[in-house]
Formats: C-alpha cells, sequence, structure tokens
C-alpha cells in the first residue's frame, strides 16, 4: 500500500502543480470591493457687481455688495417717509394749505377793503348805514366776495391735501419698487452661475454612475472568470479523478498477482 500511496499522492502534487500561481491567486484574493461614488451637492458662490450669492447644503444666501446694500437701506427709507406722511391725518395738512392761502389772499384784500374805503370817504359816504345791510352796499359786496375766497380757498386746501396724500402714496411705493432693485440685481447675476452649476452637477451624478456601473462590470468579470475557471478545473479533477480510479483498479489487479 506504500506503493500505491506515493503513486497516488504522485498524481495528486502533478495535478495540483499544473494549476498556475495566478491562477490559484485568483481564488485566494477577496472580490473587489464596490465604493459608492461621491455624487453629493459641491457648494458654489457666484460673485458680480451686486454682490455675491452662496449655494450650499443648508440653503442660498444673499449677499449685496456695500454700495448695494447702502443704496437699498436709503430707498427703503425714503419709502417708509413717503408712506408715513400719506397715513396722516389729511385735516392737519389741509389747515396747514389753507392758513397758507389765506396768508397770501389777506393783502390783496386788505388792499381791496381800503380802496373802498377811500372810494367812500371822497364821496361822504364813509359813515353811511343802511337798514337792510347795516352798511354800504358796496361794502357787503366786498365782504361777499372776500368771504366766497375764504370758501374757495378752504375747498382748495381739502383737494390739495388729498392730491398731496395721493402723491406721497404714489412716491412711497415708487421708492419701495425700487429698493428691491439691487436684490433683482443680485438674482440676475445669480441665474447663469445656476445654470453652470447644474450643468456640472448632472455632469457628476452621471460620471458617478458610470464610474459605479465600471465597478459592478469588473464584479462581474472576475466573479465570471472564477466560474469558468472553476467549470475548467472541475472538468479536469473529473479526468483526474477517472484515471485515479483506473490507476486504482489496475494496481488491485497487479498486487493480487503479486500475493500468492
Amino acid at each position: 500500500m506504500g506503493i500505491l500511496g506515493d503513486l497516488l499522492g504522485g498524481v495528486g502534487a502533478d495535478i495540483y502543480g499544473e494549476i498556475p500561481q495566478e491562477i490559484k491567486d485568483l481564488y485566494t484574493d477577496p472580490l473587489p470591493e464596490l465604493t459608492a461614488p461621491d455624487v453629493t451637492f459641491q457648494p458654489f458662490t457666484v460673485t458680480g457687481s451686486a454682490g455675491y450669492t452662496t449655494s450650499g447644503p443648508e440653503g442660498t444666501t444673499y449677499n449685496l455688495s456695500d454700495e448695494q446694500q447702502a443704496m437699498q437701506q436709503q430707498l427703503f427709507g425714503g419709502a417708509s417717509n413717503f408712506f408715513s406722511q400719506a397715513m396722516q391725518d389729511p385735516a392737519q395738512r389741509e389747515q396747514a394749505v389753507f392758513e397758507r392761502m389765506m396768508t397770501a389772499m389777506s393783502q390783496p384784500q386788505e388792499r381791496e377793503r381800503l380802496a373802498l374805503e377811500s372810494r367812500l370817504a371822497s364821496q361822504g359816504r364813509l359813515g353811511v348805514q343802511t337798514s337792510q345791510f347795516g352798511g354800504t352796499p358796496e361794502g357787503l359786496a366786498l365782504a361777499k366776495a372776500q368771504e366766497e375766497q375764504r370758501y374757495a380757498a378752504y375747498l382748495g386746501a381739502m383737494q390739495q391735501a388729498q392730491a398731496e396724500q395721493a402723491q406721497q402714496a404714489k412716491l412711497g411705493g415708487m421708492f419701495l419698487g425700487q429698493s428691491y432693485a439691487p436684490m433683482q440685481a443680485l438674482l440676475t447675476e445669480f441665474s447663469p452661475g445656476l445654470q453652470t452649476a447644474t450643468l456640472a452637477d448632472v455632469a457628476r451624478r452621471q460620471q458617478g454612475e458610470f464610474d459605479y456601473e465600471a465597478q459592478l462590470a469588473n464584479l462581474e468579470g472576475v466573479l465570471g472568470q472564477r466560474q469558468g475557471l472553476g467549470n475548467l478545473f472541475g472538468s479536469s479533477l473529473s479526468s483526474a479523478g477517472d484515471l485515479l480510479g483506473s490507476i486504482i483498479s489496475g494496481a488491485g489487479g497487479l498486487l493480487g498477482d503479486l500475493i500468492p
């Protein structure tokens, strides 16, 4: 049996020894590991004449330049002032306008009164009193005309106050609208940068997908190679088994002949 064992061991060693070392290493080396590609969002900043905009994982921040920020605050302040004036009680403005109009009318009215007294004095009628009006007809007509002027001034003051109120509200709206112009300019400058960043992000994700597919293909190739070699050497081992069976059968017959 020592001879038979040596013979079988030699055949097995020959079969195993025929396997190349690189093929042995192929089965002993670990399989390639799959690593997730980095496709996370990459922060970016767009800088322009109006300021700069930074977009990151936590959101987007807008930063106006010092000049644009000062302009925005100035326009906001102007809008606030105009709106405050527009919201005041119009009666106060009516009274102020009426007083100014009466001040402007006082001197002409005083001149008219003095001129009438001068005419009445020259006619010797300065102290005349009528039973119906308590004064001269000319004096009554002057007083009536001046009162109508006063009433017209009051109506004019009301209309002027309302017009000023509407104008202040309109100016406040204009100032408020223009106060957003710096931010609009910043957004306009941000738009092309956003498009570029979006294209870069899509390209990065596509490249990550391609890299992952390449890793899968590499792993599938290694597995396929091992499976193919396994099938090949399985067939070889089967043939070797048949060979060993024949050897054992022949060795058994030989031993039978040798043993008396």
